[in-house]
């Protein structure tokens, strides 16, 4: 499976197909107000299909270290915005600074605490005062059923937490931490966790 999805087209049916890519699209709808000329930096971006539900009069940088994802991307998308295959650290802080969002979807269940503090806090250097932070992630919970416990077990990514774990270690950057649990997001038993994040 893990094969299959690095396949940019293969990685997006299977995000469509168990409903977690319209997750991310209705996470943006519900907890996000996007405004005209916003400079949005997409952390993970993947093949860059979010950009079909994005506004168009948006400036979107794309960061990602899949090369075929950002050169799915650019082939499709590049008259949208801009994407680069490179890690998001402090040079690319400094170079993109003055960001009103920035975004991480399905990405910080992919990092460990101490490698993602630095991300973190280069995230917060990037954005202008009053930006803000947004994230979506797979997230255990008590009470969850047996099926959305066994799909967190087997994610690509090892470093699934609790609420607070999320929580605990996005504070380590920023002061004002927002967490949301949803389960009402895929088309499978699926628990999710927005957070936004801000200065």
């Amino acid at each position: 499976m893990k094969e299959i999805l690095k396949s940019p087209a293969m990685y997006q049916l299977f995000q469509e197909a168990g409903g977690f890519f319209g997750a991310r699209v209705n996470a943006i709808r519900d907890y996000l107000s996007l405004r005209p000329n916003m400079r949005i930096i997409d952390i993970g971006c993947g093949p860059g299909y979010i950009l079909r539900h994005l506004p168009r009069d948006i400036d979107y940088i794309g960061f990602d270290i899949d090369q075929s994802y950002i050169e799915h991307a650019t082939k499709t998308f590049g008259h949208q915005g801009r994407f680069y295959c490179r890690y998001f650290d402090a040079t690319a802080a400094k170079e993109f600074a003055g960001v009103d969002l920035v975004m991480m979807n399905g990405v910080l269940h992919h990092i460990s605490d101490d490698e993602l503090e630095g991300t973190l806090i280069n995230v917060r250097d990037v954005l202008n005062d009053g930006g803000i932070l947004f994230t979506l992630d797979g997230c255990y919970k008590a009470g969850q059923s047996l099926f959305a416990k066994w799909m967190l077990d087997n994610d690509r990514g090892r470093f699934v937490r609790t609420k607070e774990g999320y929580e605990q270690v996005l504070r380590t950057a920023f002061r004002s931490v927002e967490m949301t649990i949803r389960d009402d997001y895929a088309r499978v038993p699926y628990t999710f966790i927005i957070g936004i994040s801000g200065k």
